[in-house]
């Protein structure tokens, strides 16, 4: 019989397998711009980006709003009411053509819908494996993008199905833009639909496959594990009252052996010499301990330190995360909100932007595992410092390699993967610098920098650099990366406590 925890997994996976197709919007929306369009000739391909980015904000301020309703009642509860929200709003999103309605409608409920449902399937996860929280932080996450992998091709097919190139026009203000024509627009609400109907199937067998946690009795385990008194560890009935004596340990602050102990075991050499398979049965507890300690070390670096959501406010790690995400996030979001309408620009084919998409979403997801395992056996600012030259290489180098089909392939692509690092890493940080029991409500306001990223990216994107060289917008990513990058090089995982 299949394993209940691992059946649980599967379930979460599944859930984020199904929000995660938020990340379709980059994908879908020059449809959605060209049907609206048939009705108001004056949108534009640019400014129907902030869909994605207001997505992905209300998805972050989400987060509180999951927190209520496990405050209250479970984390499963908080996935039926997101799952919900989130098949409903694609439904009724099926009979909108209007641009306002499109922002609501899709942008800020889709977004909450996902919000709400993305930390309760992930908590849900982790406590089925707590000593692996960085893996299991990135198979889920990272199915998370793993939908939009196959659901892109799935929308375009269901759209575009013959790759009909879109065409240009003058819009308002003489500027001239490409809207896909008018038999292709009007598949649009078929496409929601079907997306609808095919979300509710799989979000009905997560649903049925996860099982539900009480959050309050875990956070009462591991508090009254963390205030625990030292306790013998049980020996064998078989052992001397001495092996008991020299076993005793606690489980949670584990000792490793000093000079006091080496001494000790020296000048009661001789009397163990009769005993050599005791002396070699404590020299493997010893050994076990130590690798033990180092484990729990590894997984939770400040085990003494309890302190609550405003003092967290007043760290220095918080700040130095919290600012650099919304500076470095930008990039990814960019890469992953307007990859097709800048391909547009280029005059490249759908099919090829939709492969594109389609790529990134798919190696942004299964990357996830791998830079959760790269976190486990490092730390945050190794693994946080590779990201930020990545892509400070990508950004800095992009306006001259864009204009080549391969290149301009593999740019985006490692974009995307950087963008799947950033989220990655904020769930298994919070709890290994500010401990289970806190860390799962600092990871909540951590996304929201997130979120304000992606705002950031859009009010560049559209108002800032409409004068300027295209170019000059990825110098000034390049830029926001860089000064991440300067702050994370004194970043410190040890909380200092006054």
């Amino acid at each position: 019989m299949v394993n209940r925890k691992i059946l649980t997994v599967l379930g979460c996976v599944l859930t984020h397998f199904t929000i995660g197709t938020i990340y379709c919007t980059g994908n879908i929306m020059p449809y959605v711009t060209s049907y609206i369009f048939l009705k108001d000739e004056s949108v534009t391909m640019a400014s129907m980006t902030i869909v994605f980015y207001i997505c992905i904000l209300t998805y972050a301020l989400s987060f509180q709003i999951n927190n209520l309703i496990q405050s209250r009642y479970t984390p499963k509860k908080s996935i039926y009411a997101g799952a919900v929200l989130y098949v409903i709003v694609v439904f009724v999103t099926a009979a909108c053509q209007n641009r306002i309605a499109i922002i609501i409608i899709y942008g800020i409920l889709l977004g909450c819908g996902s919000g709400i449902a993305y930390p309760a399937a992930l908590m849900i996860a982790i406590s089925c494996y707590p000593d692996r929280k960085g893996l299991i932080t990135g198979i889920v996450v990272g199915s998370f993008a793993v939908g939009a992998f196959c659901f892109n091709f799935i929308a375009t097919g269901i759209v575009n199905p013959e790759n009909v190139k879109p065409y240009s026009r003058v819009v308002s203000g003489g500027k001239t833009e490409k809207f896909f024509e008018e038999s292709i627009a009007k598949n649009v609400p078929k496409m929601f639909l079907i997306l609808a109907a095919i979300y509710t199937v799989q979000l009905t067998i997560a649903l049925f496959l996860i099982q539900d946690i009480d959050v309050k009795a875990v956070n009462a385990a591991a508090a009254a594990a963390a205030a625990k008194p030292q306790e013998p560890i049980t020996v064998k009935d078989n052992d001397s009252p001495k092996n008991k004596k020299r076993t005793t340990a606690d489980s949670n602050n584990l000792k490793i052996m000093g000079k006091d102990d080496e001494d000790a075991d020296s000048q009661s050499e001789n009397s163990d010499q009769q005993e050599p398979n005791e002396n070699s049965d404590l020299e493997v507890q010893d050994q076990e301990k130590k690798t033990e300690y180092k484990r729990i070390q590894t997984l939770i670096i400040n085990p003494d330190v309890n302190l609550t959501v405003t003092q967290v406010f007043m760290t220095r790690q918080f700040h130095q995360i919290f600012w650099c995400f919304i500076l470095s996030g930008t990039a990814g979001l960019f890469a992953v909100a307007s990859f097709k309408t800048i391909g547009i620009k280029y005059g490249y084919d759908d099919a090829f932007l939709t492969l594109t998409g389609s790529l990134g979403s798919i190696l942004n997801g299964t990357m996830r595992p791998l830079w959760g395992m790269l976190f486990d056996k490092t730390s945050f600012r190794f693994v946080y410092l590779v990201i930020l030259i990545t892509q400070i290489i990508m950004c800095v180098t992009f306006p001259e390699v864009s204009k080549f089909k391969p290149a301009f392939l593999i740019w985006l692509v490692i974009l995307f993967v950087c963008s799947g690092g950033h989220f990655t890493l904020l769930a298994p940080t919070a709890v290994r610098i500010y401990s289970r029991i806190t860390g799962g409500k600092v990871y909540s306001y951590f996304i929201i920098a997130m979120g304000l990223a992606s705002m950031c990216v859009y009010f560049i994107q559209v108002y800032a650099t409409v004068k300027l060289e295209p170019s000059v917008f990825f110098y000034i990513l390049t830029g926001l990366s860089f000064c991440s990058l300067v702050s994370t090089i004194f970043f410190s995982e040890v909380l200092k406590v006054q």
